[in-house]
């Protein structure tokens, strides 16, 4: 929605949302404001907790995926796009860099090097985005996980 504001002769301030238009005094237009930047406020700090919240959980699950088994990882990891892999790398512990390095195969492992390199800049948003786009493949991962410890009891 496009907002115009335009300062009137008499003083008086003409606002433009879309199709509505409102006259206001001055006092009035500085109280709106006020209250449009306190709800935008409000907003970005409840949407960075949230974010945050998240990226705690999302980093304790990549802090669990360390101790799962070689085979399921060999499985998870080609599934998963560069950008994915380096994420579930950077919120896990260094275990995770070394564990992924190790289940790739040499070149895969080289190219995932790289990867990591190039992608130091990924956001808290990134990266909770990357995390949600990864679950149902970790949730695959776990079940397999899950019924090779059966197996092994």
């Amino acid at each position: 929605m496009e907002v115009n504001a335009e300062r009137l002769e008499d003083g008086r301030y003409l606002l433009d949302l879309g199709p509505v238009s409102f006259h206001l005094d001055a006092a009035t237009l500085e109280q709106l404001n006020k209250v449009v930047s306190q709800r935008l406020h409000q907003s970005e700090e409840a949407e960075a907790a949230t974010l945050q919240k998240k990226l705690n959980a999302y980093r304790k699950l990549a802090q669990k995926l360390v101790s799962m088994d070689d085979r399921v990882l060999q499985k998870l990891l080609p599934q998963l796009a560069p950008e994915q892999t380096v994420t579930l790398v950077r919120l896990s512990t260094e275990g995770m860099y070394d564990k992924v390095c190790r289940n790739f195969s040499r070149q895969n492992a080289k190219q995932f090097e790289d990867d990591y390199q190039a992608h130091d800049k990924i956001t808290l948003h990134q990266a909770t985005l990357y995390m949600e786009q990864m679950m149902p493949m970790i949730k695959q991962a776990a079940q397999e996980q899950k019924k090779l410890q059966a197996q092994a009891i």
